[in-house]
């Protein structure tokens, strides 16, 4: 067995798709896959480990014993594709809505969820130097009149949006404060969660208006392409801190042609 196929069995076998014998271990008072178990052991714990700190508001409301099934699921499902774990965890979400009687006991589980999941993403966006490639917002006084039209805002790369028919943003609250009097679980809510250079915590409850008119700018869409109404609220992502920069559309079509 050359050394790619081995390392190729060795993980299927991690994953319980091969077994021990088919990795080349030896046989002796221990047979080849109870040896491939120990290393098995390892693995998904390993991984779960990377999950509960990733999804620590999904463990504080299902428990240990719970959260537990629910990662390592993940982790036979979802491969490791790389040695670098830090993004391991994506797609949790998806992997808790295979579990109906979780969601219909906890059926907002999945959404919290996918609020830490992008909690991760905006972390991850501040360790990343990407050179930008737009102008900053300081230059928009240089953009001639004819050309405002074709404006495209870009969202700064730490802004992530959240939707939910539950008030997952108030749910977020009451588990940091552990206060949860008053909670209406069952009105929808959405924002804008990021975390600012320091590392602070922003969640910003949006109206419907200004989540379109995110939307629109996360889709490259220019001034002229968004609904006159939701422009009037560009004033407001402006102040946010939301928006990163601008370019102007006619300069992106040229450049690609």
């Amino acid at each position: 067995m050359n050394l790619a196929t081995l390392q190729s069995q060795f993980a299927k076998a991690l994953h319980y798709q091969a077994l021990g014998e088919d990795c080349d271990i030896a046989s002796d008072e221990f047979t080849a896959d109870e040896r491939m178990q120990i290393y098995r052991n390892n693995f998904v714990m390993s991984l779960c480990e990377v999950i509960e700190a990733t999804y620590p508001k999904v463990l504080a409301l299902v428990g240990e014993e719970c959260f537990q099934q629910l990662a390592r699921q993940h982790v036979l499902t979802r491969p490791l594709t790389e040695g670098d774990v830090s993004g391991y965890g994506e797609g949790f979400a998806d992997t808790i809505r295979q579990f109906d009687q979780v969601i219909a006991a906890v059926p907002y589980l999945s959404d919290i969820a996918d609020m830490e999941w992008k909690l991760d993403l905006s972390e991850m966006a501040l360790s990343l130097a990407i050179k930008k490639p737009y102008l900053p917002l300081d230059k928009l006084a240089s953009v001639a009149e004819e050309q405002q039209p074709s404006l495209v805002f870009h969202l700064a790369s730490n802004i992530q949006l959240i939707s939910s028919q539950f008030a997952i943003l108030s749910l977020w609250e009451a588990l940091e404060k552990e206060k949860f009097d008053g909670l209406e679980l069952n009105n929808a809510e959405q924002g804008v969660v990021w975390l600012d250079s320091a590392r602070h915590l922003h969640i910003d409850p949006i109206s419907d208006e200004v989540h379109q008119l995110i939307q629109s700018c996360s889709m490259g869409l220019s001034l002229a392409e968004i609904e006159p109404d939701l422009l009037t609220h560009l004033n407001t992502l402006m102040a946010s801190g939301y928006l990163d920069g601008f370019s102007i559309k006619e300069q992106q079509i040229e450049e690609e042609l």
